[in-house]
């Protein structure tokens, strides 16, 4: 789950994500083509409006596939930059985009360090999660977030202890706040769409009683499945430590008894190895995406349960073993 946007807010931290029809098209089109690849990313670009707190992203381009030389990239995001200040567009970085079906992609430790290192450089910057699937079944799914303030202050420390973690007053559900997105597109262009909606066919309605929400249910249940399985493996193994530190303890206090010295810290750590900060921080961001598929299936559930009455409330022969079954699950 996401944090909300919090009532203290920096100069230069967007209160909404202002992006043209443009860049919403650019980011389908480059998802659709490249949905075979693992890693679909690229770069947003525009420029925040400091009066009205909103972020105006005006244009996008596609990274190349990820490679082992780092100056390739950087190499090319320059001649991008160059070549979009040459013919007068925007070329600012203000972020970038991902595909990310279902939002797995979102709480990783690669996004976390991408955003990072993107906050940190650019203040404003915000990343955009384009769920392919959902888009398929005609829900736009274009979500920006961003790291906060307790998130980047621990990792500017780079620890996650426990220490560190009570410090900060730190919680799986605060590494990402959702910024809200507004597609806005110029007069000119809603002219056009006006004019083209009359050539169209007229629409019947049909769609809105379509039941292709199940299988992304169905797919949102899997994904949730997986990550409740990897929490009880947590804490599992959260269990045994705590058991092992109990024995250690024990221990100790017999060797002190009988007047023998304590074990060492090399000797507590052969028993009992220490956490990794890492294992720590993959286990909060789980709890996170766990959080975010619940939300997700009670969305596409209710959605789900609602068209189904609706369709049968729009039967004219309801046979009578269908009536019978419904009062029998009453």
């Amino acid at each position: 789950m996401v944090k909300m946007i919090p009532a203290y807010r920096s100069p230069a931290t967007p209160e909404m994500v202002e992006m043209s029809g443009l860049v919403a098209m650019k980011i389908i089109k480059h998802c659709q083509e490249e949905s075979h690849a693992a890693d679909v990313q690229g770069v947003i670009l525009g420029m925040l409006n400091m009066q009205t707190k909103r972020l105006e992203v005006t244009n996008c381009y596609p990274v190349p596939r990820h490679t082992d030389d780092d100056d390739t990239d950087d190499d090319y995001g320059l001649l991008m930059m160059k070549h979009l200040r040459n013919v007068n567009v925007d070329q600012l970085h203000v972020g970038w985009y991902q595909c990310s079906p279902f939002g797995s992609s979102l709480n990783k430790l690669e996004s976390v360090d991408l955003q990072h290192m993107n906050q940190n450089a650019v203040e404003e910057s915000v990343t955009i999660m384009y769920d392919p699937i959902r888009t398929q079944r005609g829900f736009l799914s274009l979500r920006a977030y961003r790291l906060t303030s307790v998130a980047l202050a621990l990792c500017k420390e780079g620890e996650f202890t426990i220490e560190t973690l009570q410090k900060h007053n730190m919680s799986f559900d605060k590494f990402f706040e959702e910024i809200p997105i507004v597609i806005k597109n110029s007069s000119l262009t809603n002219l056009l769409v006006c004019e083209m909606q009359k050539h169209l066919a007229p629409d019947e309605g049909k769609q809105f009683l379509d039941m292709g929400t199940i299988t992304s249910l169905e797919k949102s249940a899997y994904s949730l499945t997986k990550c409740v399985e990897e929490a009880t493996r947590w804490a599992h193994y959260q269990r045994n430590l705590l058991a092992k530190q109990q024995q250690v303890q024990r221990d100790n206090a017999n060797r002190v008894a009988r007047g023998e010295p304590p074990l060492t810290e090399e000797e507590v750590n052969k028993i009992v190895r220490p956490v990794a900060p890492l294992q720590r921080l993959e286990a909060s961001l789980n709890y996170s995406q766990t959080l975010n598929y619940c939300e997700q299936s009670s969305t596409l559930a209710t959605e789900t349960i609602a068209k189904n009455f609706l369709y049968r409330s729009l039967q004219p022969n309801q046979t009578a073993a269908a009536k019978a079954a419904d009062q029998k699950q009453k």
